[in-house]
């Protein structure tokens, strides 16, 4: 077996690892009352669910597709490029877990929920509806709006904006004087490795020039197995950091990690931080270069 085998066949593992825990530290929630108030926290179980279901079909999809012509299978592939598609979205909703129910501040935790919520309803706010129910549902929506929109303004958090910023969030651009990268930043990834690898992503997701070039010339399957499993790589770093941030918010989560060493020692080992990711950064270009990703 060769040293890149020997690697993957690792990496396999831990990610199998690591969607265990997962599974795990979001059901140690299951069935547990959310104080009065703290409605808010449910959110965090729809975002852990999505994540979790794009890091499966992540998975799902490395394993190769067969396509059945005139009544026998005749062609298989790796779909490397709607992997990479996928974690796009897996590595955002990372983001947007770790953003909204990350800090150690609750209040700023909260402040930040309620943006977020109110970005997403005054987005169906502007959606074309034809049916008097879509119309009820959106006249409804309007008091939450306006509800979240006195909260926001009335809360201390609103002060770290500048008058701009301030219209902008109240109109549901929550991300407001924060790109991706600077969520990134925050959750804990190097930066150049983060606009790097995130750029590289969303060439695949609008489908760029380069994406186009990279599917046509992974003709075999071993290219197209590099390709994807240096895209699981970034699967299992997301689950990693979060095993950690998700236990820090709960404390039921955090029995469930320090219960089992072993997936907890893997999760450490895949948790890069900053500093971490320089070094990984450095390989990953030599990498690319050889795989042609750039």
């Amino acid at each position: 077996m060769s040293m890149n085998s020997t690697r993957h066949a690792a990496q396999e593992r831990d990610y199998s690892t690591l969607l265990s825990l997962f599974i795990q530290l979001v059901d140690s929630q299951a069935g547990r009352k959310i104080p009065a108030g703290d409605a808010w926290l449910n959110d965090a179980q729809v975002l852990a669910t999505k994540l979790f279901q794009h890091l499966v079909s992540m998975q799902s999809l490395a394993n190769g597709a067969t396509v059945a012509h005139k009544g026998a299978p005749s062609i298989f592939f790796i779909d490397h490029a709607s992997v990479k598609v996928v974690a796009r979205a897996a590595l955002e909703t990372y983001l947007v877990f770790y953003y909204l129910y990350g800090s150690s501040d609750l209040s700023l935790c909260q402040f930040r929920y309620k943006t977020w919520k109110l970005g997403g309803l005054a987005d169906r706010q502007k959606f074309d509806i034809f049916m008097q129910e879509h119309r009820t549902v959106l006249l409804r929506e309007r008091a939450s709006i306006e509800r979240l929109a006195h909260e926001i303004e009335g809360s201390p958090h609103i002060t770290d904006y500048s008058a701009k910023q301030r219209i902008k969030l109240l109109e549901g651009e929550w991300r407001t004087g924060s790109g991706w990268a600077d969520l990134g930043k925050s959750a804990g990834f190097h930066e150049a490795y983060f606009r790097n690898i995130y750029s590289y992503l969303c060439g695949y997701s609008h489908a760029s020039y380069l994406s186009a070039l990279q599917v046509g010339q992974a003709r075999s399957l071993d290219d197209q197995k590099m390709l994807t499993h240096f895209v699981l790589g970034i699967g299992v770093v997301l689950m990693a950091h979060f095993a950690f941030s998700y236990s820090s918010r709960f404390e039921s989560a955090s029995a469930v990690l320090n219960a089992d060493p072993d997936a907890k020692a893997t999760a450490e080992r895949w948790r890069f931080g900053p500093d971490d990711m320089a070094a990984v950064y450095v390989k990953m270009k030599d990498s690319s270069r050889v795989g042609g990703a750039d």
